[in-house]
């Protein structure tokens, strides 16, 4: 919705008519909507005549009629019960706030719009080179090009890391150490002199004042040309005696009191208040140590007003439906906002267009996908699954039995499946990949199960090969280590339709690797491959069904924006008999007591993993290392007991040797890194000790704590923090409290974000859109929605040009090509 007019005292006009209602509507809440008896008249009466007397506000016909209805329904308000009163006051209070936001919003963006046109040059667009921008130099070119910043639009496209928000401006007097302030103050001394211990470095000194007290600025500066005669004299003719500076910064604590160190100086020329950074909410871009912060946003202010010639995606009529912010309007805010809710809102608008495309892409890769409709479905010609179900030596879930119908059902289809199969860790989601593989190798075609790791893999053909031998179905392992003899073997093999089920790791990707007919892929732990990776797979067949599976949980709101071009089940049960593993956090000073628990599980014919962040030891980073800790234990703490080393720099054979002697409970006690993460299955194993667990994620610290409790027997897992405030960290309490993966992950979301948890490459969207998804379910399913109707109206795009060139033709959008192409 936009304001017909736009000057300051339209705004204070406004603003002023909001400002009595909504402390009326505060008063009539406090008072538990009892129509509260005012000065002159009751609270029922001064809605109803002034939200009906709005003619000078000039507002839009959509207020005016909301405002109108809300007044008629003020004139009824003593026949309401509290309920409905209660509903109208919020209501009320909804459209106020939001036409507030909206005044703020038009204000600054006009205000923005008329500040900027100044720098407007006729001869310059989006596509210009950036050296034609005025006083740019051949040095700042060559920064920015290899930032990859070419042109205005990429420029522009560069948004701001993060934020400092200097906008709390106070007096002297009343700053506290650890917080970002603004103070507005004089100077009082100055002095700059070349640090004794650092060759490179000066040190300038500023003690400022106000009417409250005084303040020592600290300010560094690291290099050889800041210590030259010239840039001290410079220094001492700004920042004279009298001299009104705009100081923001973070306030710190010393010996000595009181200080800013390291903050933003402004000199406020003619004594005025009107500063360019400091009092504001300053951006911060991801630069190299050779381009300042503060020469960035001055170019991005020499460009910033181009952003009115980025097309929009969406109408006028979208944009106020959503109630979105236009493209340009979005743009100078993420770059430069006024205040804190023109940045959530361009933020807002940002997220929405991310999300939009990556949802017209998925809408449109199904509706491809869906062209691919098979003449026939293939024929069964053999029994395998029957009996397959009918000699596991135990009853699948109910939550196993509805999966594989799911699955049944699209298999039956003419369509190729596409299914996402979510389950927590040792849920059984083996099973239903091995039943899935069967029902195309009934029909006489191929399967091929890709995994991550070659650990997992090997674990995998084991399984596998003991279900499924006595069914006479061939299955090969080929991972990056297969021997040349016997890789060449397997290749012949498959392309001739010898082998009904490959598994592997990427060596699977090999355009060597052909099948005779594909039928199925599996891919386990889906989030460690990128969507580019999972369609080489399937296009080695035809109408190739696609099963992913993830032991790391998503919330289905989140899964639709990652993963919408897949159907999702999800098995939300346990296997029968599993007995929930009990976790503890401990801290380093207490592990004594804890080995002599492991001797004594060991004892009882147990086995323990100890778990490490790092193979070997760092001067970085203050964690302990496998090498170390397998050293200690073997040679000082349990001495009776084999002890062994498993980490990602042995080759295949160690690896293996390694789990298998740890499966035969030949090695009591393994020390690894997070390689045994997934696909390591001992039952006998009933304590896992995780060191520096404050450094995993919540979800990791989930499935490396799923290699324990496979069995009948009761499990520890304990998480070990050196950490001062480890033992209440909220996150491991987490773990404490709950052995629910789908719990965890939601959990794991809100602390980290999705960002930390999926990663960059997997999803395809940038950190801004992901880190505000958890909070952004109802921009989710809007931009669903209008992805949704825009292929049912135009499903071929042809009214949609701009869509199309951004979707179809390898478009050159910042964050979204990657994901797409």
């Amino acid at each position: 919705m936009i304001i017909v007019t736009n000057n300051e005292r339209y705004i204070d006009l406004i603003k002023n008519w909001i400002r009595p209602l909504q402390k009326s509507l505060t008063l009539e809440s406090e008072n538990k909507f009892s129509n509260l008896l005012g000065r002159k008249t009751y609270f029922n009466d001064y809605l109803e005549k002034s939200l009906s007397n709005i003619e000078n506000l000039k507002l839009t016909d959509e207020y005016i009629k909301l405002f109108n209805e809300f007044s008629i329904k003020y004139s009824e308000y003593n026949n309401l019960d509290t309920n409905q009163r209660k509903r109208l006051v919020i209501d009320t209070r909804k459209a106020l706030l939001k036409l507030s936001k909206y005044i703020d919003l038009n204000y600054s963006f006009n205000n923005t719009n008329s500040f900027y046109s100044k720098f407007v040059d006729s001869n310059l667009s989006l596509s210009s080179d950036i050296s034609l921008i005025k006083s740019i130099g051949k040095v700042n070119k060559n920064k920015l090009n290899e930032l990859g910043i070419f042109n205005i639009k990429d420029l522009i496209n560069y948004f701001p890391r993060t934020y400092l928000d200097y906008t709390n401006r106070v007096k002297i007097i009343n700053l506290k150490p650890d917080n970002l302030y603004t103070c507005i103050a004089t100077i009082k001394k100055f002095s700059i002199y070349k640090s004794p211990n650092n060759s490179n470095l000066s040190i300038m000194n500023i003690v400022i004042f106000d009417e409250t007290s005084s303040i020592k600025v600290t300010k560094f500066f690291l290099g050889k040309r800041f210590r030259s005669y010239s840039f001290f004299s410079s220094q001492k003719s700004l920042y004279i005696p009298g001299t009104k500076l705009a100081i923001s910064g973070r306030v710190k604590l010393s010996e000595y009191g009181k200080n800013f160190v390291d903050p933003q100086i402004e000199i406020l020329n003619n004594n005025e208040e009107s500063f360019n950074f400091s009092g504001r909410i300053m951006p911060l871009y991801s630069l190299s140590e050779s381009f300042s912060n503060i020469s960035f946003i001055k170019l991005i202010k020499k460009v910033i007003i181009y952003s009115k010639q980025f097309p929009d995606l969406l109408n006028q009529k979208q944009l106020n439906s959503l109630s979105l912010m236009s493209k340009s309007e979005s743009l100078i805010n993420i770059h430069l906002p006024p205040n804190q809710n023109a940045l959530v809102e361009s933020r807002r608008r940002l997220v929405f267009d991310e999300l939009f495309l990556l949802q017209m892409k998925f809408l449109l890769r199904k509706r491809k996908n869906n062209r691919n409709i098979r003449v026939k479905s293939p024929i069964q010609k053999k029994i395998l699954l029957e009996d397959f179900i009918n000699k596991i030596p135990f009853q699948l879930t109910q939550s196993q039995k509805k999966v594989l119908d799911e699955i049944k059902y699209d298999l039956s289809d003419l369509t190729p499946m596409s299914r996402l199969l979510q389950g927590d860790v040792g849920s059984g989601k083996t099973i239903i990949a091995i039943a899935s593989l069967l029902m195309v190798i009934e029909k006489e075609q191929q399967g091929a199960l890709m995994v991550p790791t070659e650990v997992l893999a090997a674990q995998h053909y084991k399984n596998i090969i003991k279900n499924l031998n006595p069914l006479l179905v061939s299955v090969e392992l080929l991972t990056g280590n297969t021997p040349q003899k016997k890789r060449k073997e397997i290749l012949t093999n498959l392309k001739n339709g010898m082998i009904d089920i490959l598994i592997g790791t990427h060596a699977i990707f090999e355009d060597k690797v052909i099948f005779n007919s594909l039928g199925m892929v599996v891919i386990d732990e889906q989030h460690r491959f990128g969507v580019t990776q999972r369609n080489r797979l399937i296009n080695k067949g035809d109408n190739t069904n696609l099963l992913s599976m993830t032991a790391t949980p998503i919330p289905r709101t989140l899964a639709l924006s990652l993963y919408g071009d897949l159907d999702i089940s999800q098995i939300t049960e346990l296997p029968p008999g599993r007995v929930p593993i009990t976790t503890k956090i401990i801290s380093e000073k207490d592990l004594d007591k804890l080995f002599k628990c492991v001797e004594n599980e060991i004892e009882k014919g147990k086995q323990a993993y100890v778990i490490l962040p790092l193979i070997d030891d760092s001067e970085k980073m203050n964690l302990s290392s496998a090498k170390k800790i397998f050293k200690y234990l073997s040679e000082e703490i349990f001495l009776k007991n084999k002890v062994g080393l498993l980490h990602g720099k042995l080759n295949s054979e160690e690896k293996n040797n390694m789990i298998n002697s740890f499966l035969n409970n030949e090695i009591n006690i393994l020390v690894s890194t997070t390689v045994i993460e997934v696909g390591i299955d001992v039952p006998n194993a009933s304590i896992m000790i995780i060191y520096n667990s404050e450094r995993f994620g919540l979800s990791q610290l989930h499935q490396l704590r799923g290699r324990i409790g496979r069995g009948s027997h009761k499990s520890f897992c304990y998480l070990v923090t050196s950490d001062k405030n480890g033992l209440e960290n909220k996150r491991l309490r987490v773990l404490e409290k709950s052995n629910d993966g789908f719990y965890i992950a939601e959990k794991d979301l809100e602390l980290r974000g999705p960002g930390q948890i999926l990663g960059y490459k997997q999803s395809g969207l940038p950190d801004f859109v992901l880190d505000n998804l958890p909070n952004n379910k109802f921009l989710i399913e809007k931009a669903r929605e209008v992805a949704q109707k825009v292929i049912t109206d135009d499903p071929d795009l042809r009214k949609n040009i701009l869509l199309k060139n951004l979707l179809i033709n390898n478009s050159d959008n910042k964050f979204i090509h990657d994901f797409l192409n």
